[in-house]
């Protein structure tokens, strides 16, 4: 156990970095990252951690102004007391900018500051998009990387994916994940407090993120792996009494809180994909980060878009595993759905100068009429038992709702200071902006969609 580290969060860490399972099928299930730990004074474990994993050579540190002051120059003092030689990279928002932003231009920025010598080894200081600039910029010059948190804002620490705005989209791009990750209570804790909110706000989206990855398996066949869920399921553990101790930014609530999302991070590693933590509650939250960059519009912090769209996924699951399996007029739904390019033209109207990026997405998860009506018939017949899996992970919309405001997290859309038509355009529309099935996608397809986003999109104005 490392010094001051809760036993059972360190434990489950020291069990899941550099996991390795075959499942009876075959599928290898592991991990890359291969240490963390969630302590105070973390940075005076990182000479020690670099020296059994990367051996000696020169290190590439990014941080930003704030990270820097937070948790850069205790880390810097470190590696200078224990002799690490460093080279310092200092990442500011480009001019007509108000923050750093992670797209293609700046990783390139971060790939051409890993050329200015012989680095073996690179460190971001910092959250989500200093985390996903060095982690991608650090994939692409085959460079190992380690993380440093400053906020437990989100759980793309550990994950082996970045977050990139492509094409005015908001992306998510395969990389490989940090080989540690280091973060001190005592800083995460001191972070903006709408960060802290945000962070619980993305691990609160477990209960619908894998209902919806049950769901595509039942009805698309997709991968489903009972090993990851094993670790989604320690991470959530963590989190128990958690959410009304954070407002008063309690260093254990948010120690637990940061092992969960470290947690999460994993269980997306060994999975593969992001299946496990993002479903359409992630779409709700990926449609407002576009809209916001597309056309200058409001927007929050990621994991408080995504509580409002897990409450909204949450009470959808609800409304549609109410319906009754002997009114749904298979025939019906499928004669009303338009072939492609018929919903091609629909989608560019929605979207304007966006459909190009969103119509590649768009396309390889829309069902021709007769995947449509396989898929239909195959839920009707087995309503009971589909309904039933999904509903092992879920939670009822209002359980969610009451632990996210004692977390003073937000649920609504007007406390994310999106209007109503733009907050109605997300529930419906947003299902377009990528493949992964959800629960979105089968309340399209089941008729049902767009009468409940107008009840409970008008419910909140």
């Amino acid at each position: 156990m490392h010094p001051r580290t809760p036993s059972t969060m360190q434990h489950l860490f020291d069990r899941y970095c550099g996991f390795h399972r075959v499942a009876p099928d075959g599928t290898v299930h592991e991990t890359f990252t291969r240490h963390i730990t969630v302590a105070p004074d973390v940075s005076e474990r990182v000479p020690e951690v670099l020296d059994a994993l990367v051996g000696s050579g020169r290190i590439a540190v990014f941080f930003d102004t704030n990270t820097r002051r937070v948790a850069g120059d205790a880390l810097l003092a470190t590696l200078d007391s224990a002799g690490r030689a460093f080279t310092t990279f200092l990442l500011e928002p480009r001019d007509g900018e108000d923050i750093v932003v992670c797209d293609e231009a700046r990783i390139d920025d971060v790939e051409a500051m890993l050329t200015t010598d012989t680095f073996v080894h690179a460190i971001a200081v910092g959250s989500g998009t200093i985390n996903d600039l060095v982690k991608m910029a650090s994939f692409r010059r085959d460079l190992a990387y380690s993380a440093v948190g400053t906020a437990p804002s989100m759980n793309g620490y550990t994950s082996s994916i970045a977050a990139i705005l492509s094409d005015g989209i908001k992306t998510t791009q395969p990389c490989r994940a940090p080989l540690a990750v280091f973060a001190d209570p005592e800083v995460m804790a001191e972070a903006p407090y709408r960060m802290i909110a945000s962070g619980l706000g993305d691990l609160y989206s477990k209960p619908v993120s894998n209902a919806d990855w049950r769901l595509s398996h039942r009805l698309l066949g997709s991968f489903h792996s009972d090993i990851v869920m094993e670790i989604v399921e320690a991470g959530s553990a963590l989190l128990d009494g958690v959410a009304p101790r954070l407002p008063s930014r309690d260093r254990d609530a948010v120690a637990r809180l940061t092992g969960a999302i470290m947690l999460s991070g994993l269980a997306m590693q060994a999975a593969g994909t992001s299946g496990p933590a993002s479903g359409g509650e992630h779409l709700v939250s990926n449609y407002i980060d576009m809209t916001a960059h597309a056309w200058d519009q409001t927007h929050d912090f990621h994991g408080c878009q995504v509580a409002v769209g897990t409450v909204t996924t949450s009470r959808l699951y609800e409304e549609v595993r109410a319906l009754d399996p002997a009114t749904i007029d298979v025939d019906a739904l499928v004669a009303r759905h338009q072939p492609w390019p018929e919903y091609a033209d629909v989608l560019r109207e929605r979207f304007g100068d966006l459909s190009d990026a969103v119509l590649s997405h768009a396309e390889k998860g829309y069902p021709s009429r007769d995947e449509l009506r396989g898929r239909l018939e195959t839920l009707v017949a087995n309503w009971d038992d589909v309904m039933n899996d999904v509903g092992t992970t879920l939670r009822t919309s209002d359980d969610l709702r009451a632990e996210l405001v004692s977390a003073e997290c937000p649920v609504t859309f007007p406390e994310l200071d999106v209007d109503r038509d733009r907050a109605l355009a997300a529930v419906r529309w947003s299902k377009d902006i990528r493949a992964r099935y959800t629960i979105l996608h089968l309340a399209a397809e089941l008729g049902v969609l767009d009468d409940f986003a107008v009840r409970w999109v008008d419910a909140q104005f």
